[in-house]
């Protein structure tokens, strides 16, 4: 009798070249299929993909012909043996016939568990392969909940500040407000360190906790406020997400008057203030004024990295757990040190981040990149400056002794 196998076939609108990427690149399978992901695009080559759940994959590349499909051996955590992919492309009615053969589970038991593992992870990412070839959307990010909150730094010396007698978990900086944190009655400094039953040291465990997750569930948290333990039952919001234009020169223009706001609030933040008040900081290890505007800068900084990440397939994967590196800060004021020229430093910032859209042709081709580099620069495009002003207006009051 012959092995068990899956069959799908698919007609995507889009040129068979740009269906083979999503195949043949590791940005190409993260778009559509996993979240972390090594491919290697030759005859002999290796590859493997994660999920944030836990659950891999890993094989070779036995063949590969650009534009027209690949075969690929296979072999997920739990299987008891390798099995084969082929991924064959055809170009028709101006786009293109996607069919994929999993072959090779054999009549055992753990050959037909195997099967059914696969067969739920192949209709689930060729749905959303599927819708990313349409309009760009990812129906893992539409579908996935939304805590609301915003996040701080957290490590053993802050612990000890705010009196919480553990050193791993994720730090509220702000709840949003009527999102599910909020209601749950969760607050600034809070530190959450477990969520449904499982640990969070960080925030990649919070992300695969969510992954599981749907909007309206409600789910236990547990959270130190100062000393104290504090029990939660949070409802989980649903997500929304903005109209993003399918070109990178589009979502530079919505950008453009929005930035040119935020750049103009914050030079009369700093209208009449001396170079010792925007210096001092409030407290030992805390930040002065112009350790804001110095973050700001870095932050920019990173999103420039972001966008021209995408243009050779090297964007980050899972979510981190990566806070500010205060050196990184202080050295930015190190080296500019006036008011007026962090100010401007911030100000050429958001023109690069213009800029690097403005020259971004290459990805009208990556709608699903594009959609969600639009969700991450659209959606509250201020609201980052916008919560730190009440610091560095708070700085501020404290350097002149209000």
């Amino acid at each position: 009798m012959a092995d068990e196998q899956l069959a799908f076939d698919l007609t995507l609108d889009a040129a068979p070249v740009d269906v083979f990427y999503a195949f043949a690149t590791a940005q190409g399978w993260r778009n559509w299929m996993c979240d972390s992901a090594r491919f290697e695009p030759r005859a002999g080559g290796s590859y493997q993909l994660a999920w944030s759940s836990g659950w891999f994959t890993s094989g070779s590349v036995k063949k590969i012909v650009p534009g027209a499909g690949l075969e690929l051996t296979w072999r997920g955590k739990d299987d008891a043996g390798m099995t084969e992919v082929s991924i064959n492309l055809e170009a028709h009615n101006g786009g293109t016939k996607l069919s994929i053969l999993h072959q090779g589970f054999g009549e055992s038991e753990a050959g037909n568990n195997a099967l059914q593992e696969a067969r739920k992870g192949w209709e689930m990412g060729l749905e959303n392969l599927e819708s990313i070839f349409d309009d760009g959307k990812d129906l893992r990010f539409i579908r996935r909940p939304l805590l609301g909150i915003f996040i701080n730094d957290f490590d053993e010396k802050i612990a000890n500040e705010l009196s919480v007698p553990v050193s791993q978990g994720v730090r509220i900086d702000s709840p949003v407000e009527g999102l599910g944190a909020d209601k749950a009655g969760l607050q600034t400094d809070d530190v959450i360190v477990e969520m449904n039953g499982v640990p969070i040291a960080g925030f990649a465990d919070m992300r695969a906790v969510l992954d599981g997750q749907y909007a309206g569930d409600v789910v236990p948290v547990v959270a130190y406020r100062r000393g104290e333990k504090r029990s939660f039952a949070m409802e989980l919001s649903g997500r929304t997400t903005v109209e993003v234009p399918l070109d990178p020169a589009a979502i530079a223009d919505q950008l453009r008057d929005v930035y040119s706001t935020v750049v103009n609030d914050l030079r009369a933040m700093f209208d009449g203030v001396s170079e010792e008040e925007a210096g001092m900081a409030p407290a030992p290890d805390e930040w002065s004024a112009k350790d804001v505007l110095a973050h700001f800068i870095d932050s920019e900084t990173y999103t420039h990295v972001q966008i021209t990440d995408y243009f050779y397939d090297g964007n980050r994967e899972f979510a981190d757990n990566a806070g500010n590196v205060h050196e990184r800060i202080h050295a930015i004021v190190d080296t500019t040190p006036t008011i007026e020229a962090l100010l401007d430093r911030f100000a050429l910032c958001k023109e690069e981040t213009l800029a690097i859209l403005m020259r971004a042709e290459k990805l009208k081709a990556r709608k699903g990149v594009l959609w969600r580099l639009g969700q991450s620069l659209l959606q509250d495009p201020d609201v980052h400056e916008r919560n730190h002003m009440d610091q560095i207006q708070a700085a501020l009051d404290a350097a002149k002794g209000k």
